[in-house]
């Protein structure tokens, strides 16, 4: 329901998106900041339709700012670039200006076309219509796999500890691995399963059958990613150390549009690898980066440590850094550094987009 009604001008107007699950309030301000009008609009194709043609009444579009573009604000986001508006990601409104303004939709649409016209906001969404987006979504799934694998494998392992004597004795010396399969193999009597064995029996089966159907769905997942990453990212693929899963990482956290990370060193802040300047009169120092993508920057770490074994040009790095006087943490965290630079140049390669230079 529109909230302002104002007469029509042609100007140049940008638009701030408060993006829900069901609706998207959305704010158009003029080039000075003046609110010309607030509308919600359903999620659906003809609510983002209505959208782009509510804010068009109001003047020419420069650009559009949508919070949480990669979920509740995805769909509108692949509508709006695909009609040719430029569209630009807003972080969702501090605690610092709520605890100020006070919240609801409409505070938080103006709020996000304001930081479009300040130029707070100035990130590009990642383009979610290619390869990139299928990788994302099959590692989502493989990784939800994995955890709950793992839970089951847990649970496997408590049962077996207070499991009847009878029945912990037939796992006696096995792996985890091999518990799993042997569970899933138990014939329990379920006519019986008011006695402790036989109902032990019959949890073990399920949990091994359940292991047993998420290592297929895991292996299947990776079979997938293997062909979508090889074909994505051939030239990072090489590099030693590097293989599917993380590359399809590195992949998601920089995604297909990769000119939106302007240098080598905005990709290492990215994945948390770069340092933060902490310096203060005389005292010029850096402290750690804990911000950024930490997937990333765990893909980082597997394949620094994967390399610290067999990469000689890894352990000459290393080696040199403890020299120096640093400790073995502290050249790892240099190493990531330099690591992020090459992965970026690569994934650059790799996508076809020529990096922006400042």
């Amino acid at each position: 329901m529109v909230t302002t009604k104002r007469h029509v001008e042609a100007t140049i107007v940008v638009a701030g998106i408060d993006t829900h699950k069901d609706t998207h309030h959305v704010a158009v301000l003029d080039l000075v900041g003046r609110v010309l009008g607030t509308a919600e609009f359903p999620t659906t194709p003809a609510g983002y339709q209505a959208v782009a043609d509510w804010i068009a009444e109001h003047g020419v579009i420069d650009r559009v700012g949508i919070e949480l573009t990669g979920s509740y604000g995805a769909g509108l986001t692949r509508y709006l670039t695909a009609a040719g508006v430029t569209v630009l990601e807003v972080n969702t409104t501090d605690k610092a200006t709520r605890a100020r303004q006070g919240k609801n939709d409409t505070i938080d649409a103006i709020s996000a076309a304001q930081k479009v016209l300040s130029g707070m906001a100035t990130a590009v969404p990642k383009d979610t219509t290619t390869v990139v987006e299928s990788v994302r979504m099959l590692m989502l799934v493989r990784d939800s796999a994995v955890k709950a694998r793992t839970q089951a494998l847990n649970q496997i392992k408590d049962l077996i500890v207070t499991a009847p004597a009878v029945l912990r004795e037939e796992f006696t010396g096995l792996t985890l691995t091999a518990a799993a399969k042997k569970a899933a193999q138990l014939r329990p009597d379920r006519t019986r399963l008011a006695d402790p064995a036989q109902a032990g029996k019959l949890a073990l089966k399920r949990l091994g059958d359940r292991i047993g159907d998420l290592t297929d769905e895991i292996v299947e997942a990776e079979k997938q990613l293997d062909v979508l990453v090889h074909d994505a990212v051939p030239t990072l693929l090489s590099r030693p150390g590097i293989g599917t899963l993380t590359a399809a990482q590195f992949l998601i956290t920089a995604g297909a549009n990769i000119g939106r990370i302007r240098t080598d060193a905005a990709f290492a802040h990215l994945c948390g690898a770069a340092p933060i300047p902490a310096s203060s009169g005389k005292t010029d120092r850096h402290r750690l980066n804990r911000f950024g993508d930490r997937q990333a920057n765990r893909a980082l770490h597997i394949v620094i440590i994967g390399r610290m074994r067999y990469d000689d040009e890894t352990k000459a790095y290393i080696g040199k850094k403890l020299t120096e006087g640093k400790s073995k943490k502290d050249a790892i965290r240099a190493l990531k550094r330099f690591l992020a630079r090459r992965i970026f140049h690569d994934l650059t390669t790799d996508l076809g987009t020529p990096m922006v230079t400042t």
